[in-house]
């Protein structure tokens, strides 16, 4: 009965230890800047696109100018703020407001697309450098992976422009990854994301505006930068999305290197959950000359504890990856076969490497319809494909298309004919070679991999020059 009576106290008491010193520390942002006439068309809040709004012949004419409002949290007494990427990346000029109501210009120092975040520095003037005297209000890093489903937790921001509004819910998942497919018509809640990192799910409510702004647990410590929302409307109904804090740590290090751009810790692995009832991660593939690698990590690895923590999913161990400094050792414990071992790995830098892509617009094509790319570890890991994989995957395949009863988003294109496609310049070459100079009926053969599945198509061919 005590236990009962003290869990019901905590549950009713005030939040205002947490909220009061939390609130000094979320700004406004407001940004202006140019946008093209595309983008306005379409209704946006965070990565997660949702629906379009239709055109209204009888509004006013576009604008040029684009106006927006957002949030952003300080995280060191110097003033530093951090935000999401997509809150300033179109703007021209910043503006920070505090809840008392100091105003600053800002500038962007670093950003980092991946994990939509970016830091803000404040702008020193002689008019306000006296503000610059004090410490400014901040609030402590916490650890995203540490939270738990059910932890009270509170959201902190400009929602739908309304300064310093705080709002209460739990945490309803971490680690979710939001899928990368285009929305279709009978799904209009589907999430499309750019974000390549576990994010952290919560009933708190967020709404246009409060992104960038504090998810905060009950110790008054920053867990997550509020972001997006899966909403059927502008609304939000419950379902929020925040970055973890922990993707802040490579935000910092840059700031003190005087870098515009962030190095992220990485070890080269994709990962996978146990199956049941057995613990641990399971390793589904080892990234060629990667840290892993090169320490000795095997495909069908069991990951138990990275430095005596136990590793209890993947996404948390994603979390735990991004605190480690590059160039520091950690840790695995793993299991192989039954047998466990230590494995030290060096931590490493994230290179991403630049995708190759190729959009294929020709009703005489076989291909026509689609979007391909060159695989590399990073568009493979979007993809949910082995990192090591390499040579040509599809990447979108348009509606009514000629190609979209046959091709889907991550197939393989393994052969075109005899020719075995391993760059965009193999497929070209092997399209023009096939039907370029066709003079008769004939029937080519494409080969595709899907999943673990080798599928060969035999399209019927006549002879229609190709644009490809």
């Amino acid at each position: 009965r005590s236990h009962t009576t003290k869990m019901a106290a905590e549950l009713h008491r005030s939040y205002r230890e947490v909220v009061q010193p939390s609130l000094q520390a979320v700004v406004s942002i407001y940004t202006s800047g140019k946008v093209s006439e595309e983008a306005k068309k379409n209704f946006q809040f965070g990565p997660f696109k949702f629906f379009e709004i239709p055109e209204n012949d009888d509004g006013p004419p576009p604008q040029k100018l684009r106006q927006a409002l957002g949030s952003g949290v300080i995280v060191r007494k110097n003033g530093l703020v951090i935000t999401n990427n997509h809150v300033i990346k179109a703007a021209d000029e910043i503006k920070v407001v505090m809840v008392d109501g100091r105003t600053f210009d800002a500038k962007v120092i670093v950003k980092d697309a991946d994990c939509d975040l970016a830091a803000l520095r404040l702008v020193k003037t002689a008019q306000n450098a006296h503000y610059f005297e004090v410490d400014f209000p901040m609030i402590e890093l916490g650890l995203g992976h540490a939270v738990e489903v059910g932890d009270v937790c509170l959201a902190i921001g400009n929602n739908l422009g309304l300064q310093g509004t705080v709002t209460q819910g739990i945490i309803s998942a971490v680690g979710r990854f939001m899928d990368n497919k285009q929305p279709d018509s009978s799904r209009r809640t589907a999430a499309r994301s750019k974000l390549r990192v576990p994010l952290i799910q919560t009933s708190a409510s967020i709404n246009p505006g409060s992104s960038g702004g504090a998810l905060v647990d009950m110790n008054g410590h920053l867990i997550g930068i509020n972001t997006a929302i899966v909403t059927p409307s502008r609304g939000n109904v419950g379902l929020a999305f925040a970055v973890p804090a922990n993707y802040i740590l490579p935000i910092l290090a840059a700031v003190d290197a005087n870098e515009p751009s962030i190095k992220r810790p990485f070890i080269g692995l994709t990962l996978g959950q146990n199956p049941w009832p057995k613990k641990g991660i399971l390793v589904h593939g080892v990234m060629r000359d990667g840290p892993a690698g090169r320490a000795g990590v095997l495909a069908k690895d069991i990951i138990l504890k990275l430095n005596n923590t136990p590793t209890l999913d993947s996404d948390r161990f994603l979390m735990m990856i991004a605190l480690q400094n590059i160039g520091s050792s950690v840790q695995l414990k793993v299991d192989r076969n039954g047998q466990e071992k230590m494995i030290s790995i060096t931590i490493g830098v994230w290179k991403p490497a630049k995708d190759k892509l190729l959009v294929v617009k020709d009703e005489t094509n076989p291909l026509d319809g689609t979007t391909l790319a060159e695989m590399n570890p990073g568009l493979n890991g979007e993809l949910g494909l082995d990192p090591q994989l390499q040579g040509v995957v599809v990447l979108k395949v348009a509606g009514g298309s000629s190609a979209a009863g046959l091709f889907q988003t991550g197939d393989r294109i393994l052969k075109i004919g005899t020719s075995t496609i391993k760059t965009l310049e193999d497929l070209t070459r092997a399209v023009e070679k096939n039907i370029g100079k066709l003079s008769a009926a004939t029937t080519l053969k494409i080969r595709v991999a899907r999943g673990s599945v080798v599928i060969e198509f035999r399209l019927s061919l006549r002879p229609l020059k190709s644009k490809l």
